[in-house]
Parts: C-alpha cells; structure tokens; sequence
C-alpha cells in the first residue's frame, strides 16, 4: 500500500494540483486575486466556460486548497483566499448562501440548495484552520443558524430547498452537513458545534438506515417514508461507503458507538456494490442487491476506497484498497490531460465523458488523504 500511495501522492502534489492552481482557477499563481474556481473544462483540459458557477464547485475547491495549504503546498493558500473571497459573493443579506453566480460574480439564481449549504459550511471549518481572524468559522456557525430558522422540516431533518419545499425528501445532503458539522467541530473543538451532528445521526438510525436490512435509502416521502417507485428501490454503493467513513468520524468524535450500523452498510455495498474482478464499484443497485447501473463514477471509487481503509485500515480485505487506489491512478487519470480525470467509466470499463468536472477533485483529495493516513500507520 505504501507504494501506491507514494504514486499518488506524487500524482496529486506534482499533476493535479499546480494544474488546477493554474488552470483551475480564474486567475494565476502570479496574480492571487481570483475570481474563483473554474466550473468544469473541457475534455481537451481547457476551461469550458459555461454561464454559471455553482456554489458547491467554489466550496469544493476552498476545502482542496485549504487541505493542500495545511499539508505544506504552499501554493494553495493563495489560492484557497481567492476562492473565499469569491465564495462570498453568493452570501444574502441575511446570512443564507445562493447556489449559483456568474462568473463574474453576479447572483444567478438565489434558491438555498441543502446540499450546496453543507459544502459552504464544510468549505468553511476547513479554511478557518488558515484564516486566524475567525471570519470563516463565524461565518460557518452562522449559516448552520441560517439552515436551523429558515429550512428544518417538521417532519424532521431539513428541506432540499427554498422557496421551493420540494419533493422527495433526500439523504445526501443530510450526509454531507453531518460532514460538515463534524468537520466545524474538528475545527473549534466547541462542543456547541458538534450539537446538530447528534441530530442527524439520529436521523441516519431512525430514518435513512433501514433497521431490518441495514441498506441506505436515497428517496423519502415528506414523512421519510422510503419513496415509491425506481426512486424508493435505487441504492448508491458511494454513499454506502460514504457513510461508513462518515460513522467512523461521528463516533471519533461524540464517543457513540455506531459500529453495527456502518458494518451492515459496509457488508452490502461490498457484497452487491463493488465488481470483485475489476474493483469498481458500481454506480447505483437496487434494494434486493441486482446491479442497476454498471457503470462506475470517479467520486464512487474515491469513496469505496475511503470505506475500505475505514474497516481496514490494514488493508487487509485482500489487498482491495491498494487494488482500488491503483484503479484511480491506472483507469481514471490516464487517457486525460495531465493533472486530470476522466469522471466516468462504463460498464465496459471504457471511458463515458463530455466534460472534466472540477468537483470531483474533493473526492479525489479525501480518498488521498484517508490513503495516506492509513499507510502512515503501517
């Protein structure tokens, strides 16, 4: 293991990062003011320049340049102080976020999206290990208020979005504000950040876990009922093993046993989820386990990869995570521009791409990162 994690890390400190840096971003190295995060490229790794750029790409490119700044790139915080300075340009009057500008800056659309929420709060607990005045952790336990008055549900949890209270109800962004919220906590060490993290696992446990088959719903009803229909049936092996990590931490950091519940998350997505002869891990399977979708995103194998060393962190399940960590470097950023991905493989293992998502670098840097610790424990 600790080989592929050396090709790795060079792959991402000597490719990835100087590219999207330089690229990446709307200005250059030389030339710090920014205007945020490219929103995709093209497949020729130039930027595609669509009208738009949405919150959640600019918050995912804070966090990877705020963890690249705290492991010593010193390239990054130039970057990650460009990017906050443009995320705040989607900031309301009254505390909320929009979810998405301009590329100039402009507010585009002013809808409060979960999801791009969880990733400003998330963004934001990582760039306040850099910024020491404070700012960025303020502005995180002010949007958490934001989210608590203006989005909680009555039947538990928090709308999609607003105005819109829309249907079905979702996990996802759940999963990712109990990230968030977990990695406030990491930030401050305030035990009043971690309050909402008991609220959502108990969300997780009574609501999203099935209690008779373990499995992960994705669709709910307004009353968190499993929704109806392929919506209700239509598991994510991802967020399966997304949940795994994301139980680990919680109980990390609360001290509540969630062991039971991760292992029978961990067993289906490894039993029904993951190809045992490729090592990918499938896009999207049904309740009873049968493969509904063969092929295999990039941001999947980051997070198999990532429950993997969870449960393993000896990688000792067959060599599965070196094996997984290899498919990334072997399948996924060759064939690209250098520094690149390609975002999408399909059942066939060949290439399934229009266009080089910038968002996908989060996943990249955290199935790194979980990588890397395991490999210094070895």
């Amino acid at each position: 293991m600790q080989t592929v994690r050396d090709r790795f890390q060079r792959w991402l400190f000597e490719q990835a990062l100087p590219f999207w840096a330089s690229t990446g971003c709307d200005g250059t190295l030389s030339h710090p003011a920014m205007r945020g995060a490219q929103e995709s490229l093209t497949l020729a790794g130039v930027p595609a320049l669509p009208p738009f750029k949405r919150v959640r790409v600019q918050a995912r490119q804070l966090f990877v340049f705020s963890w690249a700044s705290l492991q010593g790139w010193k390239q990054a915080e130039a970057c990650a102080a460009g990017i906050f300075d443009f995320l705040l340009k989607a900031r309301t009057p009254d505390g909320g976020w929009v979810c998405r500008l301009t590329p100039e800056g402009s507010v585009l659309d002013a809808t409060a999206d979960l999801y791009d929420l969880a990733f400003v709060v998330f963004a934001l607990a990582w760039y306040g290990r850099l910024d020491k005045s404070g700012h960025a952790v303020a502005l995180a336990r002010e949007t958490l208020c934001w989210i608590q008055a203006h989005m909680g549900a009555p039947t538990g949890g928090f709308f999609n979005t607003l105005p819109k209270k829309d249907a079905p109800r979702q996990q996802n962004p759940h999963m990712h504000l109990l990230e968030a919220v977990l990695a406030l906590y990491e930030t401050t060490r305030d035990t009043a950040d971690l309050a909402m993290a008991h609220d959502l696992y108990a969300l997780f446990s009574t609501r999203f876990q099935d209690a008779e088959t373990g499995i992960l719903g994705e669709f709910f009803t307004e009353n968190w009922q499993p929704a109806t229909g392929e919506a209700g049936n239509w598991v994510e092996p991802g967020h399966h093993f997304e949940w795994v990590w994301l139980l680990h931490e919680y109980t990390r950091w609360s001290g509540v046993q969630t062991a039971h519940q991760s292992q029978r998350l961990y067993a289906f997505a490894l039993q029904h989820g993951v190809n045992v002869h490729t090592a990918f891990a499938y896009d999207g399977i049904g309740r009873d386990g049968t493969v509904l979708k063969a092929s295999s995103r990039l941001w999947v194998q980051g997070e198999a990869l990532r429950g993997v060393l969870t449960v393993n962190p000896q990688d000792t399940a067959d060599h599965l995570a070196a094996r997984m960590a290899d498919t990334l470097l072997t399948r996924y950023f060759t064939g690209c521009p250098e520094g690149t991905w390609l975002d999408q493989l399909d059942a066939a293992g060949q290439p399934a791409v229009t266009a080089i998502p910038t968002s996908s670098l989060y996943h990249i840097v955290t199935a790194f990162d979980a990588l890397d610790q395991a490999a210094s424990r070895l």
